[in-house]
């Protein structure tokens, strides 16, 4: 079920015969999906189909108040612009580099909703979300979200000379790899950190796990980490 916006603020729920989804906690495999959205940013690349004629192919970010997802369209569909609110219907959900995205088929419809509604705008709807680490799991992977935590453990650099890393928040943990990898090294065991970045499944020999790709990595301040690593070791030795 799905909140409606109405003008001056205020909230309804869809009636549940309308079938509209929430972004958030849409999983791999799961199908006709209808959902009203903003488009926060979609890019067009041209590519050569079988037939040996160019194909306009669609990817980029879409956003409700719950979440933002990727999407991808195997078609081109003028009604994905930009900041552009649409009500997308029939669309289905299939994990794209580990995060689960929602795929827009030529089966699926695309319409720009005209009429003026109260939908959260474009800044706010790129903000990222605080999630814990135990919904996270729950939804299989999560996009552009931030995490705070402590790191539990800290191995010595292994493949490709990367450290391994667990991020725990009290209702779960997660493995944390950082983009920018020559920061790694100033993580350290017990440091409360805030991170920000993707959810991604990845296979591992044990099945799969989730690890969160930082952008960005905040630790705390002298003081506070001191207060902070006492309270890890009492819940933890």
């Amino acid at each position: 079920m799905q909140r409606e916006y109405k003008k001056h603020g205020f909230f309804t729920f869809v009636p549940s015969d309308s079938q509209n989804r929430e972004l958030w906690c849409l999983k791999h495999g799961e199908s006709g999906i209808n959902s009203v959205c903003r488009v926060l940013e979609v890019s067009r690349k041209g590519i050569k189909a079988k037939e040996e004629k160019e194909k306009v192919i669609l990817n980029g970010i879409i956003a409700d108040y719950t979440a933002k997802i990727p999407f991808f369209s195997w078609e081109e569909r003028k009604e994905l612009r930009k900041d552009k609110v649409v009500q997308i219907e029939n669309a289905y959900m299939k994990r794209w580099n580990g995060l689960p995205t929602l795929h827009i088929a030529k089966n699926t419809s695309v319409n720009i909703i005209e009429k003026e509604i109260d939908f959260p705008g474009w800044n706010e709807l790129m903000k990222p979300k605080k999630r814990a680490i135990e919904e996270i799991f729950t939804c299989e992977g999560a996009f552009d979200v931030i995490l705070e935590g402590d790191i539990l453990s800290v191995s010595q650099p292994g493949e490709e000379n990367r450290r391994k890393m667990l991020l725990d928040d009290g209702t779960g943990a997660v493995f944390l790899e950082l983009r920018e990898r020559e920061k790694e090294a100033g993580i350290l065991f017990a440091m409360p950190v805030r991170a920000r970045g993707n959810v991604v499944a990845e296979e591992s020999q044990n099945g799969s796990v989730l690890k969160l790709i930082a952008e960005k990595v905040k630790k705390s301040d002298e003081k506070f980490m001191i207060k902070e690593m006492r309270n890890f070791f009492c819940r933890y030795m």
